[in-house]
């Protein structure tokens, strides 16, 4: 796929990991922007996997929703 002038690119990155004190906890940070050109993140943490499911819907929406 080929970048098209006037194309906006976000990012979305999730950092897993599994902590263990006792039972094992998921854990997650999820990093992400709207706007690479803009270089602003915004970071999160999640701790189940469907607050990890929310966060990525949340990005999406928000991403298909904002105008540059």
């Amino acid at each position: 796929m080929t970048a098209v002038a006037g194309d906006r690119t976000a990012l979305l990155v999730i950092r897993a990991w599994v902590e263990s004190n006792g039972e094992p906890h998921l854990r997650a940070r999820i990093t992400h922007t709207l706007d690479l050109g803009q270089r602003k993140e915004t970071s999160r943490l999640a701790s189940t996997r469907e607050e990890i499911a929310d966060a990525v819907s949340e990005w999406l929406d928000s991403f298909s929703v904002t105008e540059r």
